[in-house]
């Protein structure tokens, strides 16, 4: 279990350095008491256990007033590439956010890189914002629940050909409750992205938060949270009444850019329907799978210990 005094946790997500046998976990953080405006970073952690965490300085901070991510640094991803290490991550700006609520401050959206090489000095990419919502396939500000553009969570897939970004987005077409989508975008330099059209997948939400991509005995898993109140009506109607107001998802194909196909209600870990157990990571180590999520309740945040999980034809399941 992790938590940082004084300050509370939001989305983390997680490297696996395999030569050491340890894994970096990068968090999102905020002094406690404020609402992560101005003050938010990215914090850095180490462990060999994924239960006791070394924290080390933070990572990335909010750049300078003016700037594209001024006011909110938001969720993002790291992988090495051709020798270095790159981190995606999403922030909004003072420049469209007219007043003090929240979700004005996510009103816009975008994706950034960041590029290191030892995990600990990162430099953000000069031609920052590397990726915005293509009208052509997204849309701008939601006709969904919450009145912002979605373009966040970038979660990074190295194909050996190049490299994918995948997002959390809202499609154009379809039914409003079911649009959210994972958005694309591709690069072959990490500079350069250009925005695709949206992955194949079931359409089941509103939105779907923090996509991930994984591939476990030969076949490709979607990972994907989101609220209860943003699934759509035919897909929450698999769950009976028993609705949890958050959870996290996983879809099965056999290709990393899908069609991904979600099985029963495709909930990884049930748990009690008023839990916050959040934003949930694969973690890959020493041969094993393990779940790790952000935790927030009476106590303060936190982010889990680890959960082993296995994954099958139908979806991902805690092992018991």
């Amino acid at each position: 279990m992790f938590t940082h005094d004084g300050h509370a946790i939001g989305d983390a997500w997680y490297f696996v350095d395999n030569p050491t046998d340890t894994v970096h976990m990068f968090y999102l953080a905020w002094p406690e008491n404020e609402d992560g405006s101005y003050n938010s970073f990215v914090g850095h952690a180490i462990s060999k256990d994924l239960i006791n965490w070394d924290r080390l300085e933070p990572v990335l901070r909010s750049g300078p007033i003016g700037s594209w991510d001024d006011l909110r640094i938001c969720t993002g991803s790291t992988i090495e590439h051709q020798g270095r290490y790159w981190m995606a991550y999403s922030a909004t700006s003072t420049k469209e956010s007219t007043t003090d609520t929240i979700w004005d401050q996510y009103r816009v959206q975008r994706t950034g890189m960041a590029v290191s090489d030892d995990l600990t000095e990162w430099s953000k990419l000069f031609n920052n914002p590397t990726s915005e919502p293509d009208l052509r396939y997204y849309e701008g500000l939601s006709s969904g629940l919450r009145n912002m553009a979605h373009w966040r969570d970038p979660y990074l897939y190295d194909s050996s050909e190049q490299v994918y970004q995948l997002i959390c987005a809202r499609r154009l077409e379809g039914d409003v409750s079911q649009r959210g989508t994972i958005g694309l975008s591709r690069s072959k330099d990490m500079f350069e992205w250009e925005v695709l059209p949206p992955l194949e997948h079931d359409s089941v939400s509103d939105e779907m938060e923090c996509p991930q991509i994984y591939e476990i005995n030969g076949l490709w898993y979607l990972v994907f949270c989101t609220l209860g109140k943003f699934l759509s009506k035919d897909y929450a109607a698999r769950f009976k009444n028993k609705i949890p107001e958050r959870s996290n998802f996983a879809m099965v194909s056999n290709n990393p850019l899908g069609p991904y196909k979600i099985y029963g209600t495709g909930q990884i870990i049930t748990h009690p329907l008023d839990s916050y157990f959040y934003a949930a990571q694969l973690v890959p180590l020493r041969g094993a799978w393990y779940l790790l999520a952000t935790i927030h309740d009476e106590n303060p945040d936190r982010i889990s210990d680890p959960v082993r999980v296995y994954a099958d034809e139908i979806g991902i399941h805690q092992e018991l």
